[in-house]
């Protein structure tokens, strides 16, 4: 993951660059050697090239991205993993909502029917007596 230098294509090469996987090398060698450095701080930098301080500010930014991106990663995981349970769930939970839809529907037809048949046997009571 190295970012070219070549004319025209540096800033586009820092855009485009693989944040996401900064190799741990070059991670660490950041940590150890840049960011606790006093003198590399934009501010500073400045001074000596707007250039400059827009690369101190990118790899900077690199660098918390790596922290960040390694406390969000296993977050990430997780949650696919829910996600995927959950949609399993829906699943199950969809079919056997028509299942209890099916057998409501033969319930009430069986209740429709039962009613019917009631209403066939009753005798009228003035033809009784």
């Amino acid at each position: 993951a190295v970012v070219s230098t070549q004319s025209g294509h540096y800033g586009r090469g820092l855009r485009e660059y693989d944040k996401d996987n900064v190799s741990p090398p070059i991670i660490k060698k950041i940590r150890n050697t840049y960011i606790p450095n006093p003198e590399f701080v934009p501010e500073k930098i400045r001074q000596a090239s707007n250039a400059a301080e827009g690369l101190c500010k990118w790899v900077r930014a690199i660098e918390a991205y790596d922290r960040v991106a390694k406390v969000v990663a296993p977050k990430k995981a997780a949650l696919a993993i829910a996600e995927s349970k959950f949609a399993e769930a829906q699943k199950s939970l969809n079919a056997k909502r028509a299942m209890l839809k099916e057998v409501q529907d033969k319930l009430q037809s069986l209740r429709d029917k039962f009613e019917e048949n009631t209403k066939k046997k009753k005798v009228p009571t003035a033809t009784l007596r």
